[in-house]
């Protein structure tokens, strides 16, 4: 099985009040960095809040 996978740049600095660290998306050439991996490359998944306010 495949997955489209969008890329984000290392964690940068971590927020105090929500004890959680921001990232930020990557790019590639003035648009989004993604691509279609095999599943057994994932790792880990992640869970992405947005920021509020």
């Amino acid at each position: 099985p495949l997955a489209y996978v969008h890329w984000y740049r290392p964690l940068q600095s971590f927020d105090a009040e929500t004890k959680m660290f921001r990232v930020t998306r990557a790019s590639c050439q003035h648009g989004p960095h993604a691509e279609i991996v095999l599943v057994d490359r994932i790792w880990r998944p992640c869970h992405l809040t947005p920021q509020w306010g």
